[in-house]
């Protein structure tokens, strides 16, 4: 409802006199993400809160949806994010957290405007949809080959040998790694993670400082040979719709081109590695919860898909991602100023219960329609097709080989102080249904 329909005068939303996430129990990582939802929805509980930080926090799906659609809610730029750290001042030795900040520079979810829309069609060409569809068979035989590689009824940690496996090898092979450097690739990508924490500790920036500077040798350096040898269609395709963009860098708003088809693949592709290993790995948590789901798609295979939707809904990967008002917001009677800091909470809005009848049930038949898994607006996620997409591809491979997985340990080791809901380990076996 806009202000003019509501037929009052706007009025500045005070977010320093809001509630805090604190308040209502969350202080990162997917334990404390639970915990905020059992409260926030109750009757009575705020429209809005702000951070510890003093950012906005939107988290009903009404909002996080109309909101997302306007163009004055901007992604953090570069030097937004990592203010300081990218001048051209910068000594010989980079200080801790350069790796991280020359990596994520590259990446299409810090531009605005024209760049972000022409950095995004030049992935979406790639891994849209369609082409993402179109390598379904080479997803299931990758997921195929992982399960067969793996001992029976022993102990497995499913994050470590089966979610980054799939994810690494997925991209590795379209990007013309070696399986080595591949599955490198995808360990790195984990051990950025400190990175994404929402209190830092120096030792953990180191740690993600090294791993972002050996991730991004594996992948800028495979990349780059790749296009030298003239091997892999999807490199020389990036790397042509690439140089076409003659768009000029803006650190504080705009967003930078990547100078180079590797740089692009590595910082556009982190998230591919991390954030879709995951999606496969929640994508399984949440079935060890609802076993009886998965007997229902070894009759109904076809439903695989949907149970996919549905995991990730109660199981997001992102908890919340941050963005910033470039320009002064009227939205529903109020006015949010330019430079207010937004939290978007996208897996609250995942379990509001204003769109979501009994969000906290598995539904295999429920609308796939509003889930907010993968954001939304003018940012959301491009690779949200392979996260899907590499998911399914392994229940696929569970159901055809008749595997079954089932808890063997402690499968709640979830990281705290987290933006993500995301499992250190989740030690499962793997047993033959004929058996």
């Amino acid at each position: 409802m806009t202000s003019e329909v509501a037929g009052r005068q706007p009025t500045v939303l005070e977010v320093e006199a809001l509630p805090t996430l604190a308040d209502y129990g969350y202080d990162g990582g997917r334990i404390a993400f639970r915990r905020f939802c059992a409260q926030v929805f109750e009757p009575g509980a705020p429209r809005f809160l702000k951070s510890d930080t003093g950012a906005l926090v939107v988290f009903r799906h009404a909002d996080l949806r109309a909101m997302a659609a306007k163009p004055e809610l901007a992604a953090m730029a570069p030097n937004q994010v990592f203010p300081g750290v990218l001048t051209a001042e910068l000594p010989e030795e980079k200080p801790v957290g350069f790796a991280i900040a020359d990596l994520i520079k590259n990446q299409l979810f810090g531009a605005n405007g024209e760049l972000n829309a022409s950095l995004r069609k030049v992935l979406l060409n790639q891994i849209g949809p369609k082409p993402t569809a179109a390598r379904t068979d080479v997803a299931r035989a990758l997921a195929t080959r992982i399960l067969e590689g793996l001992p029976l009824n022993q102990a497995v940690d499913l994050v470590e040998q089966i979610a980054e496996p799939l994810i690494g090898l997925y991209w590795g092979g379209l990007i013309g790694m070696s399986d080595q450097d591949a599955l490198a690739a995808a360990v790195q990508a984990r051990r950025m993670t400190p990175m994404l924490f929402l209190r830092m500790d120096w030792e953990g920036i180191r740690e993600a400082d090294a791993a972002a500077k050996a991730y991004r040798a594996l992948v800028e350096g495979s990349g780059q040979r790749a296009l030298e040898a003239g091997r892999c269609p999807f490199v020389t395709a990036i790397a042509h719709d690439l140089a076409a963009i003659d768009i000029a860098d803006d650190l504080d708003y705009g967003g930078y081109v990547p100078k180079t088809v590797g740089a692009f693949l590595a910082g556009n592709l982190f998230d591919g590695f991390h954030t879709a290993a995951l999606a496969i790995a929640n994508t399984v948590r949440t079935l060890l919860d609802h076993p009886e789901v998965m007997t229902q798609l070894r009759a109904e295979p076809e439903k695989v898909a949907a149970a996919v939707v549905e995991c990730l809904r109660l199981e997001p990967p992102v908890i919340h991602l941050n963005r910033i008002l470039s320009a002064d917001l009227v939205y529903d009677g109020l006015i949010i100023p330019a430079g207010t800091r937004v939290l978007m909470m996208w897996a609250a809005a995942n379990r509001d219960p204003e769109a979501f009848v009994n969000p906290d049930r598995f539904d295999l038949n429920r609308p796939q329609q509003g889930s907010t898994t993968f954001g939304g607006g003018a940012h959301i996620c491009p690779g949200r097709f392979v996260a899907s997409l590499a998911a399914r591809s392994l229940i696929d491979a569970m159901i055809t080989e008749r595997i079954e997985v089932r808890a063997a340990g402690d499968i709640d080791d979830w990281i705290d102080n987290h933006a993500m809901c995301q499992l250190r380990r989740l030690p499962v076996t793997l047993e033959k249904l004929d058996a």
